[in-house]
């Protein structure tokens, strides 16, 4: 493909991303002054360990084949409906584990938790691990569009029902769980419909040596998701050990002002990860891969350092009673989402080369540098502490992995500019701690404009020219 071909197809992808996760995500995020008001934080709490164990359960008892799907799904030499076939009939295996060993710990009363909560989890496994291999095949077969639409209509429902149940129906933390899983239900109902995937069920083959090989990719990327699950969330558990399930319920609503963030390098990010298996050149030759990773940099490093100079005007709208003070989190968790999104652009990559035990290395390295500062910082400084030990685990992968993606390409960018700003990210993050540090903030700011500036001139330049040409 051509070099503006490459250009176009990464756009073109990006829009559709952007349309379903500003839609989805701006509706979500105006609730969230409706949970914190409704629900207290002990509630808020406990469905967040819920949702969080749903999360470290599914790269386990899946192997996290989803990753696989994607990547062997774009390959020319493999029938898409075989591959998702293999992640589908994982799926369903793995929820039947879960299921099973659910019913026994409750039977036995080994877990004494509401019947409700075990319910969720289960729900939240399944449905969550059918609706991240849909996706992956969706995105294989180029109708992302499906997954817009999908996302919309998620979060539609799931807000929606957030409104009734718990407003008009006073279900409290019942309602929320209800909501939020019966979206993603939607979601995957419509995504099966929309994407035929009735036919891939219907005519894929029980490839056992399609099995074998995308199990050996997504195998070792277990570790990987098992340590980002320790970067991300094995703190919410030290944080309740420590402090009560009340400070976690504070701590959890704090990651609402970093979504924005993660959200805006979502959308790059999903792009991307077609664009770089797709377009993967070890010598970066057209310096397409540097000049991506220059345009995410510098988006990911301005939007966290403008949403910190917004932080506690932020805050103040969304956040409730107790919940207000969550903004001093707020800081280290944008600066931590920042380095996980660039080490998330350069885990394609490795992906891209089939490298995904180097992935898992990085990611394991960062989670022992978190877990390690999580049970020190905690114990001083409670939700703060496990912000900035996360802050520092993602620094840490991130640091690794661009080591060692060195062997793997020849990127065309300036690291110099980039480290600079990542220096200066970092310490805005440290000076948003304190609520009169604004003015230094937003000259922290203006002079990371200043050095990216070039790569303004470059995006503006080619906007500008396109735009003639039309």
């Amino acid at each position: 493909m051509s070099k503006s071909g490459k250009y176009s197809t990464l756009t073109k992808n990006m829009a559709l991303f952007t349309i379903s996760s500003f839609g989805s995500k701006i509706i979500s995020f105006l609730l969230v002054p409706l949970y914190t008001s409704v629900l207290s934080t002990q509630d808020y709490g406990t469905v967040d360990l819920m949702s969080t164990t749903a999360q470290l359960l599914i790269p386990l008892l899946t192997i996290n084949i989803q990753d696989a799907v994607l990547r062997f799904a774009l390959d020319k030499t493999n029938k898409k409906e075989d591959v998702f076939l293999v992640a589908f009939y994982l799926n369903i295996i793995g929820g039947s584990i879960l299921a099973v060993a659910l019913f026994l710990l409750h039977f036995t009363g080994i877990v004494k938790l509401n019947s409700f909560y075990l319910l969720f989890l289960f729900a939240f496994f399944f449905f969550g691990s059918v609706n991240n291999s849909l996706q992956m095949y969706l995105k294989a077969n180029d109708k992302v569009l499906i997954l817009t639409i999908g996302g919309i209509v998620n979060t539609l429902i799931a807000c929606s029902l957030n409104l009734i149940l718990l407003l008009v129906f006073k279900w409290g933390v019942n309602g929320y769980m209800v909501a939020n899983t019966v979206g993603l239900i939607i979601f995957d109902i419509y995504a099966w419909v929309a994407g035929n995937i009735n036919h891939s069920v219907r005519y894929g083959k029980r490839n056992k040596n399609l099995f074998k090989a995308m199990a050996l990719y997504s195998a070792p990327l277990i570790a990987n998701s098992l340590a980002w699950w320790v970067n991300s969330a094995s703190d919410r558990y030290i944080l309740t050990g420590f402090r009560g399930i009340g400070e976690n319920g504070i701590y959890s609503v704090s990651y609402k002002i970093p979504t924005i963030l993660s959200t805006i390098t979502g959308i790059f990010y999903n792009a991307w990860s077609i664009s770089a298996i797709t377009e993967f050149d070890k010598d970066d030759q057209d310096g397409f891969i540097g000049n991506t990773y220059s345009a995410y940099s510098m988006l990911s490093v301005l939007a966290c350092s403008g949403i910190m100079i917004l932080n506690i005007p932020i805050a103040s709208l969304l956040y409730a009673k107790d919940f207000f003070q969550a903004w001093r989190c707020v800081p280290f968790l944008l600066a931590g989402t920042a380095f996980n999104g660039l080490a998330l652009f350069e885990g394609c990559v490795f992906g891209a080369a089939k490298r995904t035990g180097d992935v898992s290395k990085s990611t394991i390295f960062g989670a022992c540098v978190n877990t390690g500062l999580n049970f020190l910082l905690i114990y001083f400084f409670g939700a703060i502490g496990a912000a900035a030990a996360t802050m520092v685990g993602y620094i840490a992968s991130f640091g690794m992995r661009t080591y060692k993606m060195f062997d793997i390409i020849h990127m065309k960018t300036n690291w110099k500019k980039h480290y600079l700003c990542y220096a200066l990210m970092v310490f805005q993050a440290f000076v948003g701690l304190n609520s009169r540090g604004w003015i230094v903030e937003i000259g922290i700011f203006v002079i990371i404009f200043f050095i990216y500036r070039e790569y303004w001139g470059l995006m503006v330049g080619k906007i500008m020219r396109k735009l003639r040409r039309n």
